[in-house]
């Protein structure tokens, strides 16, 4: 556990960083799972497995663009490396926030042998009802919430960028649409790259930033 953060008093709660209790584990592993079934449409993980990926649920910590730290979990294909060849693959994340939380899908598709792929992310910041949660509610209606793809090459070049594709602000919530369209185009495209899992972890923390914060 001494890779699991957590503020305590005397600490800043952006920077400082603990073990977390086993018990909140679970809890986040467990709603999370059910948010994350709920927007992938599927009623196990095992209905995401295709040949030759195979899926299953993670936990741990992440950075949001600005360095801070987080705790997520999420669903991805356990596939280690570079994952050149893989035609499609399907993830999704969840995060508790102070504010509420965040969930969002993100789907890898390979346009061609030559051609890059295209990563194509949904994520909405739902609100925090307040209480403790065993399911989610299917009232709870998203602050704000957008999508959007990224077009970047896996196979190792001598430079790895992304090109940011589109951005759809579904709901701005508080935020000008314009910032959160800024933030997202700006970190969205270098959090492209890598194990699949570490692309679901990493966009994640793209929505955090650009729902929440929306000012980079």
């Amino acid at each position: 556990m001494s890779c699991m953060f957590a503020p305590i008093q005397g600490g800043s709660p952006m920077r400082e960083i603990f073990p977390l209790p086993l018990d909140d584990v679970d809890a986040l592993c467990k709603l999370g799972e059910t948010e994350m079934r709920g927007m992938l449409g599927i009623s196990a993980i095992k209905d995401l497995d295709r040949a030759p990926l195979t899926y299953a649920q993670f936990f741990g910590a992440a950075l949001k663009p600005d360095g801070a730290a987080f705790y997520l979990t999420t669903l991805a294909p356990t596939a280690t490396g570079t994952p050149q060849g893989i035609p499609s693959w399907r993830g999704a994340f969840f995060a508790h926030f102070g504010v509420g939380d965040i969930v969002g899908t993100v789907e890898g598709t390979l346009q061609g042998p030559s051609e890059p792929t295209l990563l194509t992310v949904a994520a909405e910041l739902r609100l925090d009802e307040g209480k403790a949660r065993a399911a989610p509610s299917p009232q709870r209606i998203a602050e704000a919430s957008a999508s959007w793809t990224v077009r970047g090459s896996q196979a190792t070049r001598a430079n790895k960028l992304g090109l940011i594709g589109k951005v759809d602000v579904t709901n701005p919530g508080p935020h000008d649409p314009a910032d959160i369209r800024r933030c997202i185009a700006l970190h969205a495209p270098d959090r492209a790259f890598g194990e699949l899992r570490a692309v679901v972890a990493m966009q994640c923390g793209v929505a955090a930033a650009a729902l929440i914060e929306a000012i980079c």
